[in-house]
C-alpha cells in the first residue's frame, strides 16, 4: 500500500485506492504516442527532401500518410481485441515492438542505392517498414481511455484520457518542429529516420515497468471493469456500441475533426506553399494550433472532471472549430504570417478540448460495453476519415499560378464540412451511463457494481437513447 496515493471513501464506506504507479502507465502511453507521431510524420513534414530522398513524387509521400489511417481501419478491433484478451501491458509491448521492427526496416532502406532510374528498393523497404509501423499505432490511441477507467478515479479519468490522448497531437507538432530542422536536405534525410527507430526503442522501456491492473480499484466502474475482464466477445460489444445511434453522432463528430487534424498535419506544408511558406514556416502553423489545444486541454480537462459538463463543453466547442476553420479560408494569403499563426491558435484552443470529450463521453454512452469497443470505433472513424479528406485534398491540391487570384478550394472544402458536421451535435442527448452506474453503486452500499439485471436495464436505455434521463454531475 506505500505506492497509493489517494484513499477515495464514497459514503457507503467502500474504499477505492488510486496508486502512484499508475502514472508509469500513462507516461508508457504518452511516449509510445509520441513516438508514433514522429515516425508517422517522417516523410510527409519534409516533402522535397522526401522525394528526393525516394526519388518520387508527391502523392507517394501522401501515401505514407494514408498508411497509418488503412492500417488502423486494419488494425484498431484487433487492438481492442487483445486489449481484452491479453490486458493492457502485453497489448502496448506487442505494439511497441512492431513499431520498433517498422522504424528499423524503414531506416535499413538507406542502405538500398535509389537513383531516379532505379527507385523501386528502397521505396518498397521503406514503405514495408510504415506499414509495419502504422500497425502498431492503434495500440497507442486506443489505450487512453481503457487505462484511465481501470487505474483513475472519477475525478482523474477525463483528464488522464486527455493527456493520453493529446499526446499523438503535441507529437504531430514535434515532428512539424523538429524534422525540417534535422532534415535539410535528401542526405540528411536518414537521420530522421534514424532519429525514429532510436525513439522506438527508447518508448519500449516504460512499458516494461508498468503493471496491468492494480492491487485495489479506484472507482466502482473500476471493480467491475477488473472483475469481467472477459464478459462478452468483443465483437459483441463492438456490434452493440456501433448501433448506438447517440454514439452514432460522437462517431461523425469525431471522425470530421480528428480526420481534418491529420489532414491538416499531413498538408500543412502543401496548403500554404502556393502562397511562399517554407515547410519550415508550415510546421510552425501546425505547431501553433497544437500547442494551443494542449495548453487549453490542459486547463479543461481536470475543469471537466471536477464539473462533468461534457455535452456543454462539447455543444460550444463545435461551432467555434467551425467558425475558425471558415476564417482559415481567408487568412491564408501571402504576408500573413502573424494572421495565420493567430487563427492556429484560436483553432486549436477550440477544438482540440473535444478529443478526450468526446472519448470519454464515447464510453459513457455506451455503458456498460468495454471502453475498448467505443474507443475503437471513435478512432476508426477519425482514421477513415482521414483517408477520405486526404484524397479529396489530393484531388483539389492548390495550384500556386491561381494563388493570386482565388480562394484555397481545400480550405473550403474543410470549412463547409465542418459547417455540416455541426449541426448533429445539437441532437446528441444521451445520459452519461456509467456516472449514474456508480452513483446507484455507492448508494446502494457498494455490494458489487451491477447485476446483470442491471445490465439489461442500462442495455434498454442506451437503445432507446432518446429519453431525456437525467445525468449525475
Amino acid at each position: 500500500m506505500a505506492d497509493s496515493a489517494t484513499l477515495v471513501s464514497p459514503t457507503n464506506g467502500h474504499t477505492y485506492i488510486v496508486y502512484k504507479s499508475r502514472f508509469i502507465g500513462l507516461f508508457a502511453i504518452v511516449l509510445l504516442n509520441l513516438t508514433t507521431g514522429f515516425v508517422w510524420l517522417t516523410y510527409s513534414s519534409v516533402v522535397d527532401a522526401a522525394k528526393a530522398y525516394l526519388n518520387c513524387d508527391s502523392t507517394l509521400i501522401d501515401v505514407t500518410s494514408i498508411l497509418y489511417f488503412l492500417a488502423y481501419l486494419i488494425m484498431g478491433p484487433v487492438s481492442g481485441w487483445m486489449f481484452e484478451k491479453k490486458g493492457l501491458k502485453k497489448s502496448l509491448l506487442f505494439g511497441a515492438i512492431i513499431q520498433l521492427i517498422g522504424a528499423f526496416l524503414r531506416y535499413f532502406a538507406n542502405f538500398i542505392e535509389s537513383t531516379p532510374e532505379s527507385p523501386g528498393g528502397r521505396i518498397a523497404l521503406t514503405m514495408v517498414g510504415q506499414v509495419i509501423a502504422a500497425s502498431a499505432q492503434p495500440f497507442f490511441l486506443n489505450a487512453p481511455p481503457k487505462y484511465a477507467a481501470v487505474w483513475f478515479s472519477e475525478n482523474g479519468r477525463t483528464t488522464a484520457t486527455m493527456i493520453g490522448s493529446v499526446s499523438n497531437a503535441f507529437a504531430a507538432a514535434l515532428a512539424q518542429l523538429i524534422i525540417p530542422v534535422i532534415t535539410t536536405d535528401k542526405d540528411s534525410m536518414s537521420t530522421s529516420v534514424l532519429v525514429c527507430a532510436i525513439l522506438s526503442i527508447v518508448a519500449i522501456v516504460p512499458v516494461l515497468f508498468m503493471s496491468d491492473r492494480p492491487p485495489t480499484p479506484p472507482s466502482p466502474s473500476a471493480v467491475e471493469a477488473l472483475e469481467n475482464t472477459t464478459e462478452e466477445p468483443f465483437w459483441v460489444s463492438l456490434k452493440k456500441v456501433g448501433t448506438n445511434r447517440q454514439f452514432l453522432i460522437l462517431m461523425f463528430l469525431f471522425g470530421t475533426f480528428v480526420g481534418f487534424f491529420n489532414a491538416f498535419s499531413s498538408l500543412i506544408s502543401q496548403f500554404t506553399a502556393p502562397f511562399d511558406y517554407t515547410a519550415e514556416e508550415a510546421g510552425y502553423f501546425g505547431a501553433a494550433m497544437i500547442v494551443a489545444g494542449l495548453v487549453g486541454a490542459g486547463i479543461s480537462g481536470p475543469i471537466i472532471d471536477r464539473t462533468k459538463h461534457f455535452k456543454t463543453v462539447l455543444k460550444s466547442m463545435v461551432p467555434l472549430a467551425t467558425i475558425f476553420y471558415i476564417v482559415f479560408v481567408f487568412v491564408v494569403r501571402k504576408d500573413s504570417f502573424i494572421a495565420i499563426i493567430v487563427v492556429s491558435v484560436l483553432l486549436g484552443l477550440s477544438s482540440f478540448a473535444l478529443l478526450p470529450i468526446v472519448l470519454e463521453v464515447g464510453v459513457e454512452c455506451t455503458y456498460p460495453v468495454t471502453p475498448a469497443s467505443s474507443t475503437a470505433l471513435l478512432w476508426g472513424s477519425g482514421q477513415f476519415f482521414a483517408v477520405i479528406f486526404l484524397l479529396v485534398l489530393g484531388a483539389i491540391k492548390y495550384d500556386k499560378k491561381d494563388a493570386a487570384t482565388a480562394y484555397n478550394p481545400s480550405l473550403i472544402f474543410i470549412a463547409a464540412w465542418c459547417v455540416l458536421a455541426t449541426i448533429p451535435v445539437y441532437f446528441f442527448k444521451s445520459p452519461y451511463l456509467r456516472m449514474e452506474a456508480e452513483a446507484r453503486s455507492r448508494q446502494s452500499g457498494g455490494q458489487g457494481f451491477a447485476s446483470k439485471q442491471e445490465h439489461h436495464d442500462m442495455e434498454d436505455i442506451v437503445l432507446d437513447d432518446t429519453k431525456d434521463v437525467k445525468s449525475v454531475v
